[in-house]
């Protein structure tokens, strides 16, 4: 995670508090691509906020300083970007720096001003579609990552549509995992999302929903090979797991034990449900 800094309000922010505009530094971020390296040849390095656009910069130094440091490593990076921000400048970078592009969009409603709002409420989708026609048009694939939410459930079918006419390739659902008791009124109804799923099944776009997971391979955590680092150092199992199972800071110098854990499920979605109903109750 970069920055804690964002230019969006979405409904279901996942952060405690991102109010602050704390970035990450370049320190940190060296100290965590050291450690992992030490234990392992390959790595996925992973650009998060926030808005991780927002500092580009940190993005740009980071892979400079891994093709000089580790040029005999197999490190790949990605960007998971709200889209506002991208311009022919940003993407000639990406496209330099070969940097894979996800795109997180909710919603086709050019006035949506509920789902993912900039901060003074203005809509964003518009802005986030015109920087999907720029890495189109400047032949930058990119893949999209919906949250699902009783809100934009009914119409998944007709964002998928529309993604499949412009020529997307690959979109992944990420139903909604609660941090705040508010977000319970949003919970999408599992069975309706399945029922959904099955009618797209046919479709022309790879849905990451669909695949099939090996018993007890549901991500990275079954295997201990995810490790979080927010915008200050502190380690957790996953970005949904802020705040959550806590496994010290990356610039301590100490050494981490990563969390592993066995389910073929999402571990941190059932967590948070469970932990939200049980403060209810």
């Amino acid at each position: 995670m970069i920055t804690n800094n964002c230019n969006l309000k979405c409904i279901y922010c996942y952060r405690k508090d991102n109010t602050g505009k704390k970035e990450m530094r370049f320190k940190t971020a060296k100290n965590a691509i050291d450690y992992i390296l030490k234990k392992d040849d390959k790595l996925k390095i992973q650009f998060t906020g926030g808005e991780p656009l927002l500092n580009f910069k940190l993005i740009e130094r980071i892979v400079d300083y891994c093709k000089d440091q580790y040029p005999d490593k197999n490190i790949t990076y990605a960007v998971q970007t709200n889209g506002t921000l991208l311009d022919k400048e940003i993407i000639e970078k990406i496209k330099e720096l070969d940097i894979k592009v996800g795109v997180s969009l909710d919603t086709i409603d050019p006035k949506d001003t509920i789902l993912r709002p900039y901060r003074n409420g203005r809509p964003s989708t518009l802005d986030t579609l015109k920087g999907m026609y720029l890495l189109r048009e400047n032949k930058v694939p990119f893949g999209v990552t919906t949250v699902v939410t009783n809100k934009n459930l009914p119409h998944l079918q007709d964002l998928v549509y529309y993604l499949i006419s412009i020529g997307v390739r690959s979109i992944s659902f990420d139903l909604l995992k609660p941090k705040k008791r508010e977000h319970f009124s949003l919970m999408p109804e599992e069975e309706e999302f399945r029922k959904v799923l099955e009618k797209m099944k046919d479709l022309p776009i790879y849905i990451k929903n669909l695949r099939k997971r090996p018993e007890n391979k549901y991500c990275y955590l079954n295997s201990g090979d995810l490790l979080f680092v927010s915008e200050i150092g502190n380690i957790y199992p996953c970005p949904t797991l802020e705040g959550y199972f806590y496994g010290g800071n990356i610039n301590s110098g100490k050494d981490i034990k990563l969390f592993k854990v066995k389910c073929n499920y999402c571990f941190a979605r059932s967590y948070l449900i469970r932990r939200i109903a049980n403060y209810l109750s």
